[in-house]
């Protein structure tokens, strides 16, 4: 049975008879009239899958499909990375490499609401933050991608899930910003600013606005 128009109009009633609305500036308001057709009722709507509450302590979650050591790796240096990607800017083209160097155990995580199967870059980034020093970079990718064959339980995740490497950010002559992609020499598409982020190892799945899982120490 759908929702109906009485019982949107009460919970619109309710919710505005018991707001603190005397603790709001009108300026924070008239943000949820002007961007309710970008993201505030998207937002909302969230809020009510989400039982009414707000979102705690992030929304990084592992998925647990398996743990990998990788040994020691030094992170790839501007040239290094120029030779395989010539789109890349010769001056400033890293724009930040926070991945680890010493020997770690790769896990898969994501950021995705359970409800949710794609975000756009920014919303993307802003999720990655609070884990910007447990992000695995471009050597790790190359790593995994030399030694996958090695791993049979990557085979369930064929076609079904992009894995990401964001811990190094790259920067293209257009300004785009990026992950590097290990598998050939092509873009792997923005990560903030103009549109959709994408994956470092392809496993087979359509492209999305956000990968589905991340790899991280």
């Amino acid at each position: 049975m759908g929702i109906s128009a009485e019982q949107k109009s009460a919970l619109f009633a309710a919710l505005g008879a018991n707001g603190a609305w005397d603790s709001l500036t009108t300026e924070q308001v008239q943000v949820g009239i002007r961007e309710a057709h970008t993201f505030a009722a998207k937002e909302f709507i969230e809020l009510i899958l989400n039982g009414f509450r707000l979102q705690v302590g992030g929304y990084f979650r592992e998925t647990g499909e398996f743990t990998i050591q990788i040994p020691a790796l030094p992170q790839p240096t501007l040239a290094e990375l120029r030779a395989k990607f010539p789109w890349i800017k010769e001056e400033g083209g890293i724009e930040c490499e926070a991945s680890p160097t010493e020997a770690i155990a790769l896990k898969l995580g994501t950021v995705l609401r359970p409800n949710e199967t794609s975000i756009n870059g920014p919303e993307y980034e802003q999720r990655l933050a609070p884990k910007s020093g447990l992000l695995l970079g471009y050597q790790h990718a190359q790593w995994f991608v030399k030694h996958q064959d090695e791993f049979p339980e990557l085979t369930a995740l064929l076609r079904k899930v992009y894995i990401d490497f964001p811990g190094l950010v790259v920067v293209g002559e257009d300004g785009d910003r990026c992950f590097p992609l290990c598998l050939g020499a092509s873009r792997a598409g923005t990560c903030a600013g103009a549109g959709s982020s994408a994956a470092s190892i392809r496993t087979g799945a359509s492209p999305s606005l956000a990968s589905s899982t991340l790899g991280f120490l």
